[in-house]
């Protein structure tokens, strides 16, 4: 879990400001003086939750709302079709393509890509990593060895599996095939 600060002060006076209220017509509404819901604002007093309570009423919010992290709605990242990066990955030592579906910032939980797989060329390396992967197959057909295991997928097929099992996936067809990879990072899951 991220940290994160709790500004309270900052959430009032922006609440405040979006409800076109002055300081004075909250401290009416609340029965607390301007000076207290002022000294609130500017984080020179931290209210008791009772204050906070009453203050969360006149503003129209729960009060787990001033202790709830805030979202970013600016927070969304475009990657139009033509502006995708190639980027380098471990599977790239194994013929692997890489293209960066979505860059987003700050993100240690998952990667997304559009892989490109070739055909084999005789040599199956099989490499692991940390995390978990899912595989949806685009176009094409795939074998994918997973440690002593092999599994084959044809178009509209999925997988998932644990990042830390080698594997290894090679194209079935004279071509490459496209998947839709996410590889989920950072997170345990339990048995």
């Amino acid at each position: 879990m991220n940290n994160f600060e709790i500004n309270i002060g900052e959430r009032v006076k922006k609440l405040r400001n979006e409800r076109e209220l002055t300081l004075q017509d909250v401290a009416n509404m609340t029965g607390f003086s301007k000076a207290l819901i002022s000294q609130i604002e500017n984080n020179v007093v931290t209210p008791p939750i009772n204050t906070l309570a009453k203050i969360a009423k006149v503003l129209n919010v729960k009060m787990t709302y001033f202790f709830e992290e805030e979202i970013n709605y600016k927070d969304y990242y475009l990657v139009p079709s033509d502006k995708r990066k190639f980027v380098f990955r471990e599977g790239a030592k194994h013929g692997y393509l890489y293209e960066e579906l979505a860059s987003i910032k700050n993100n240690d939980l998952f990667e997304t890509f559009i892989v490109s797989i070739k055909p084999s060329s005789g040599e199956k390396k099989l490499f692991s990593h940390e995390g978990y992967e899912f595989m949806f197959l685009l176009s094409g057909n795939i074998r994918m060895y997973l440690n002593n295991n092999t599994v084959e997928l044809k178009e509209g097929d999925s997988i998932a599996f644990n990042s830390k099992i080698p594997h290894y996936a090679e194209s079935l067809i004279n071509d490459d095939s496209k998947v839709l990879s996410v590889r989920v990072k950072n997170i345990q899951f339990k048995s």
